[in-house]
């Protein structure tokens, strides 16, 4: 089989970008054409809407039941008002009015013209012969301005019609207005800007072709290079390496596989050189993990701490809003009480340096917030009853309370308050109720931020203080040195002596001291930092394995314990009578180490019922 007869994974992964990306293009065109079309047509919807419903008002009810031929007074009369609309705005192509005959039949009572020559006007008793299926519909039920849903084009250009209802001094429906928008505008508008759509897409189709092959490139340029490496090994040469590592796990995986593999088969690298560049490699890593891990929790720790996110958020609150006062009040374990925590204003801050608090359910919109798990509004502090009027912010002129739900649950209640009346709308609402939910959120983390750490703290002491028996019972067993020079090892005793020349790290676990090593040079030098950082991480490294050996001894002796009583059960099922089972338990016992002498009894202690039988074996 060829490799050639397929397509190139370079040339595979260009077609399938510049597909994704062309499709992701014309979705986020589409839905542009779509909103801006919507949004156009919406607008002219609501403007007729409200010209007909103006156009409306100012119909008399009485004059248009009057009207009963083509000029007489009442039907001039109609027709000078309507004209009179129609000249003074241009949008409008048609205003009329309409009525129904003995049979429903719907017809037109006087359609406005501005000039005599005016072409289409409809006269007095011409039918409508093709009303829409809205106003047949509505025509005997309407109370209101309806308006047509879609714009229609015809002969005479692009229209949408709105109609509304003409009551008599009865109140009685005598007849419906009809206008007439002109859409062209709203048409050619939409036109240009599809075309401009497409202009802009045509353009970024180009521009996504040539970044998909730059960018499929960028991605098969790794295997490519794994490829060639590939055949070079195949070829013989056994020195190839992989010098840039991908990116990618699987790839970076295969790198490295392929580097071993190399390095298995070549004599050319040295044992003792590849070990010290591995563990150098290693120390580095680490160094770089624990500082790593040093920045994320000195950031984690910033960014959760319950006083600095209350400051921040109330200080935020009053810089970005405007707004005169920001207060966080937080719930304390009962439900009963909310105690101010943060504030922005300086009245707010002589709050709360007096320890402010409010009763729950009976104070103010923050009570009454937090007892009803509802947002709760004074948009006029002087005519709301349940307003609390506060002596330290008296330019307060509306406020609003927004609880902090969290699982149904009331943290506590996010209070802005303003110097203006009539300051919080709906959309503020909504927008400060989404901000009181995200502050509800980092108020629980950081509570349960604050817990964990409170029981990390209690497993570390338990640790700490377990690691530290164990190792004060192992080092009163034994006290162990060990001394190394260029004659080879020796075992000696602790020494603590050290000299200008010589370098000293402890070997610590947890905190607690375990042990030492010291470095001394044969010549006067000094020890550099450098020397100082390395020793150190080796102490480290020390104390770890050396009490991972430990835990391992307590294990295995654990484990010949569980194996000792193992083998004394064995035993004792296979005596048949107490005599020989008690025989065998004594005799085994007796085998144990530094044991002088056992006796086994059935029944009481010989001190304690001298009269009784007592039966006893000696091993």
């Amino acid at each position: 089989m060829e490799p050639n007869q397929f397509p190139s994974l370079r040339r595979r992964l260009a077609i399938v970008l510049i597909i994704l990306a062309a499709i992701f293009g014309a979705g986020v065109s589409s839905v542009l054409y779509v909103n801006f079309k919507t949004e156009l047509r919406n607008d002219l919807r609501q403007r007729l809407e409200n010209i007909t419903t103006l156009t409306g008002l100012q119909q008399n009810g009485d004059e248009l039941e009057k009207v009963q031929a083509q000029g007489d007074e009442y039907y001039n009369i109609v027709l000078e008002r309507n004209a009179t609309i129609k000249r003074s705005i241009p949008d409008i192509r048609f205003i009329y009015t309409l009525r129904k005959d003995a049979q429903g039949q719907i017809y037109f009572v006087v359609d406005a013209r501005i000039s005599p020559d005016e072409a289409d006007i409809s006269n007095y008793g011409d039918p409508y012969a093709e009303p829409s299926d809205l106003l047949r519909s509505n025509f005997d039920t309407m109370t209101q301005t309806i308006v047509e849903p879609d714009i229609y084009t015809d002969e005479f250009g692009s229209f949408l019609s709105g109609y509304t209802p003409i009551f008599n001094s009865k109140n009685e429906q005598v007849g419906v207005l009809g206008v007439d928008f002109l859409a062209n505008d709203i048409r050619a508008q939409e036109t240009r800007y599809l075309y401009r759509l497409i202009g802009i897409y045509s353009t970024s189709l180009i521009i996504l072709v040539m970044g998909g092959v730059v960018f499929a490139y960028y991605l098969a340029k790794p295997i490519i290079s794994l490829r060639d490496l590939a055949n070079r090994i195949s070829k013989g040469d056994f020195n190839a390496r992989v010098t840039d590592i991908p990116r990618t796990r699987e790839l970076a995986e295969l790198a490295l596989d392929l580097n071993i593999m190399t390095e298995n088969l070549s004599e050319l690298i040295g044992d003792l050189e590849r070990r010290v560049a591995e563990r150098t490699a290693g120390l580095t890593k680490k160094s770089d993990q624990l500082r790593a891990a040093s920045y994320i929790a000195r950031q984690t720790a910033d960014a959760q701490d319950l006083a600095s996110i209350l400051d921040i958020v109330v200080s935020l609150i009053t810089d970005q809003f405007g707004y005169y006062h920001a207060g966080i009040f937080l719930i304390n374990e009962t439900g009963d009480e909310a105690t101010l925590q943060a504030a922005s204003s300086q009245g707010g801050k002589r709050m709360l340096e007096r320890g402010h608090s409010l009763i729950v359910g009976s104070q103010g919109v923050v009570g009454y917030a937090a007892a009803q798990k509802r947002a709760r509004i004074a948009l006029d502090v002087g005519t709301d009853p349940v307003f609390f009027n506060n002596p330290d912010l008296p330019m307060t002129r509306s406020e609003v309370a927004l609880p902090l739900l969290i699982r149904n649950k009331v943290l506590g209640v996010l209070d802005i308050q303003s110097d203006q009346p009539q300051a919080f709308g709906a959309e503020d609402i909504d927008i400060l109720q989404t901000l009181a939910d995200q502050v509800a959120v980092a108020i629980d983390n950081a509570r349960l931020l604050g817990e964990t750490q409170a029981a990390l703290m209690q497993l570390e002491s338990v640790s700490t203080i377990r690691t530290r028996d164990a190792w004060s019972q192992k080092l009163q067993e034994q006290t162990r040195a060990f001394t190394y020079t260029p004659l080879g090892m020796r075992a000696e005793g602790s020494s603590n002596e050290a000299d200008g020349s010589s370098l000293k790290a402890s070997i610590t676990l947890r905190g607690q001291k375990i042990g030492s090593i010291t470095l001394k040079r044969r010549a006067d030098t000094h020890w550099n930092k450098l020397d100082e950082d390395l020793i150190n991480e080796v102490a480290n490294q020390v104390g770890l394995a050396t009490d991972n050996l430990r835990l391992l001894e307590d294990a295995q002796q654990r484990a010949k314990q569980e194996q000792t009583i193992g083998e004394l059960a064995t035993r004792f099922s296979q005596s048949l009578d107490i005599d020989s089972l008690l025989q065998v338990a004594a005799r085994e016992l007796g085998q144990l180490p530094d044991v002088a002498e056992v006796s086994v009894f059935i029944g009481q202690m010989p001190e304690l019922a001298p009269q009784r039988r007592r039966r006893r074996a000696t091993g």
